[in-house]
């Protein structure tokens, strides 16, 4: 008899259980609960910054000054002044050629330029006295004055048998040596300034038009792990048409002849000016899986419950801050946290940097909540 109470009771309990359930008040439930494919992420509302307008590039050293300088005559080297690394000076005599053939077709040349001028100077007064043509005695100017020019370009043959060096600079590369035959215009040695030096970078279309002439520069040297100031020298006016990026050149003092030609150089330009950037924090650009492998954005929708996959154009680097420079507006809210774990479309539960539930309020403005 008693088991038979107990089973109708057992009975009777269980729709009073449900009646209570769904008596329960809505509110006392999370957006998301039951749904157990919700993923919890931390998500930020972008604000515009105000930055100092920056760009950095990379460039190569380049001497201010290169010149190739050789002999314009033919000869045997008798003579070969510094060595690669070693400093020169304007008009400083770096090579010289066997003279002696020179000096002979001089003597030469000097000899017959002095014995047509006798010539032509002894026939002078007969010209005046009528006793010789005037036909003849031109030809007696003409061959005085070839044999002048003769004789001029022999001494400056013999000149040329003597390098010197057009500047001053550093000995960059030396090609000949005592004994060999040098050929006239063949390069002897290779002189280089660097001081100062020229690093040339490449600016992007969009930031050239801030680039001015005198902007300071910052350039840095990996090799030397240190820095550098200069400013900017030149500006290009043609874009490269494969980088669509403009030529612009820095000078740098190097009066220690630290910097040399080639090295690679990390250049930024600040011209002072502000600008307003969108900033978002660089681990919440991640890249898309397909071919291309864009970079993506994960915002959370008005309803702060669902993602969008959304595509972004990225600046320079600011830190541990990216630039967005297209993609996004203010107001937009990203996912800074737990990005890695969601796909677009996903359910996602949006707390704050605490763990705790962000509160999120889809009553239309003017109801009562």
């Amino acid at each position: 008899m008693s088991s038979r109470v107990t089973a109708v009771a057992a009975s009777l309990a269980i729709p009073t259980l449900v009646a209570v359930a769904a008596c329960a008040p809505a509110a006392a439930r999370s957006p998301n609960e039951g749904d157990a494919t919700a993923t919890v992420v931390v998500a930020r509302d972008i604000a515009p910054s105000t930055r100092t307008w920056s760009v950095t590039a990379s460039g190569i050293v380049q001497a201010r000054t290169t010149v190739d300088v050789g002999f314009q005559v033919p000869g045997k080297v008798v003579m070969v002044g510094p060595d690669e690394g070693q400093t020169v000076r304007a008009g400083q005599i770096i090579a010289a050629l066997d003279p002696t053939d020179y000096r002979l077709t001089l003597e030469q040349a000097a000899a017959q330029a002095d014995r047509a001028a006798r010539d032509r100077d002894r026939n002078r007064p007969l010209l005046d006295a009528g006793s010789i043509a005037a036909a003849d005695m031109d030809h007696l100017e003409v061959g005085a004055r070839q044999s002048a020019a003769a004789a001029e370009l022999a001494r400056k043959k013999l000149a040329d048998t003597r390098l010197e060096a057009p500047m001053s600079g550093i000995i960059a590369r030396r090609a000949i040596e005592v004994g060999a035959t040098a050929a006239p215009g063949q390069p002897a040695f290779t002189i280089v300034d660097l001081d100062p030096v020229r690093v040339r970078i490449g600016v992007p279309e969009g930031d050239v038009g801030h680039v001015t002439v005198g902007a300071p520069a910052s350039v840095r040297i990996p090799a030397l792990d240190a820095s550098f100031t200069g400013r900017v020298s030149l500006i290009g006016v043609a874009a490269d048409p494969t980088t669509r990026s403009y030529s612009v050149e820095i000078t740098v003092p190097n009066p220690t002849h630290q910097l040399r030609a080639g090295m690679v150089a990390e250049a930024t330009v600040n011209t002072g000016q502000k600008v307003s950037a969108l900033l978002v924090p660089a681990a919440a650009v991640v890249h898309d899986a397909g071919v291309d492998a864009a970079p993506i954005v994960y915002t959370v929708d008005r309803s702060g419950s669902r993602v969008h996959a959304q595509r972004v154009t990225t600046g320079a680097a600011r830190g541990d801050s990216l630039e967005i420079t297209s993609g996004l507006a203010i107001g937009d809210r990203i996912i800074v946290a737990g990005q890695q774990r969601v796909r677009d479309g996903a359910l996602v539960q949006v707390v704050a940097s605490n763990g705790a539930a962000k509160p999120h309020n889809d009553t239309p403005r003017g109801a009562k909540p």
